[in-house]
């Protein structure tokens, strides 16, 4: 082990935090505090439930978290997350071993306190956003992108015809007969396909009674977007009892911000509906990620806060990796990553020419579907959302807006039937 003598041995503290926002004078004063250590594998570092006065940083090699049901977590010296204290809360919520030859370096907790209290307070707001996730956070972020990667889905995929369907219809030979073939592969899809084209939005002089003129009234395009749609309804699904009634809520405030979505877009030129609706029905797909997910890897029923910040937190992210995955394009990704984020875009220039994306889009729709919805009293003031105020510059008041809306009311208990 060794002490941190000389300035240039604190170098490498540059990636991790909090020290990666400290002064190099203040750095320097710290360096006494910290000590750089090695362990062997199977070294305990830290067991469930101790009150150790040390925060621990992984430099190299990788250690195991044990929780006290036994679930084990491998964590790797070479992940982002590793930036932060390994498993800060006290009483320690796992039991840390070695389980390789490990680099470490430890700083007693209260002097790394003082290091942040010493933050200005931008610097502050910086470190409580990047530590946001909390352990727990942090750790079920981990472990789902290491299971993504190696293709270990533990969470409901999208059926396979979803993905052949629109394999084929990227294809520039596809037939409309051979569309018909696969879709019926499906029979609830096809069947939904037969109703949304005997709907009053795309009803033709005659009656619709089979696949291959549903598809072919539909066109390929619209085809596409609503069987991802119809895919992604198929998501909002748990085995969970504890999860059953968050999921029910969430998948109708989704079916919601679509009909809005689509009804908005049917006004907007350069907006297609069908793919404004299918990006209402995803914005919150990382939601729908974690508590999938979560029933795996952490039982969080028994604390609704923990869970809500888990979820304002992450879904962003995890929606967005899952779609990157499933490779929607990248506006929609956006729309995972983004929509939740209601100041997105604030920032920008007041002479900002930015377009008016899918994502602006669906924030909107959020904004007229949620009120009044008592689970979301945070929605904010739309005068205060640089989304809506993009839409102005569209030549759309909020009073023209809200008359589209109260127009589309028809189009929008339509489409509700659809999918409710």
């Amino acid at each position: 082990m060794s002490k941190l003598d000389t300035p240039g041995s604190t170098d490498f503290l540059s990636t991790y935090s909090p020290f990666d926002s400290i002064d190099s004078e203040l750095l320097n004063g710290v360096s006494g505090d910290i000590e750089v250590k090695v362990a062997e594998p199977g070294f305990c570092l830290f067991e469930n439930g101790d009150y150790d006065p040390d925060e621990i940083y992984l430099m190299s090699g990788s250690i195991s978290l044990i929780a006290s049901d036994g679930r084990e977590n491998i964590v790797n010296a070479d992940n982002s997350h590793i930036r932060f204290p390994i498993a800060r809360l006290r009483p320690r919520k796992y039991t840390a071993k070695a389980s390789s030859e490990i680099q470490y370096f430890v700083i007693n907790a209260a002097v790394l306190e003082e290091i942040q209290s010493s933050l200005s307070v931008d610097n502050v707001m910086l470190q409580e956003m990047q530590e946001q996730a909390g352990d727990d956070g942090r750790l079920l972020l981990y472990e789902f992108e290491q299971e993504l990667n190696a293709g270990r889905f533990v969470l409901p995929s999208l059926p396979e015809v979803a993905f052949r369907i629109r394999e084929l219809i990227e294809n520039p030979d596809c037939s409309m007969e051979e569309l018909s073939r696969l879709v019926k592969t499906d029979p609830a899809i096809a069947a939904k396909l037969v109703k949304v084209a005997n709907s009053a939005m795309y009803r033709g002089v005659s009656h619709c009674d089979d696949t291959l003129t549903a598809i072919t009234r539909l066109g390929l395009v619209t085809t596409k977007q609503l069987v991802a749609s119809f895919a992604i309804l198929g998501l909002f699904r748990t085995k969970s009892d504890v999860y059953k009634e968050h999921m029910q809520r969430l998948w109708q405030q989704s079916v919601e911000v679509a009909c809005y979505s689509y009804v908005l877009a049917k006004q907007l030129p350069g907006f297609n509906e069908e793919e404004a609706m299918l990006a209402g029905l995803i914005h919150s797909v990382g939601e729908i990620v974690l508590l999938t997910y979560a029933e795996r890897f952490y039982d969080l029923s028994a604390d609704e806060n923990r869970l809500n910040q888990l979820i304002t937190n992450l879904r962003g992210q995890l929606g967005a990796m899952v779609l990157s995955k499933w490779e929607f394009n990248e506006g929609l990704v956006t729309v995972a990553r983004e929509s939740h984020d209601w100041m997105r875009g604030v920032d920008d220039a007041p002479d900002d020419n930015s377009e008016f994306s899918y994502c602006d889009l669906v924030q909107v729709a959020m904004l007229y579907a949620l009120h009044g919805d008592s689970s979301n009293v945070s929605l904010p003031e739309m005068s205060s959302v640089p989304a809506f105020n993009k839409l102005k510059k569209r030549q759309l008041t909020s009073e023209q807006t809200t008359a589209i809306i109260q127009q589309g009311h028809e189009q929008i208990e339509e489409l509700r039937a659809l999918f409710l």
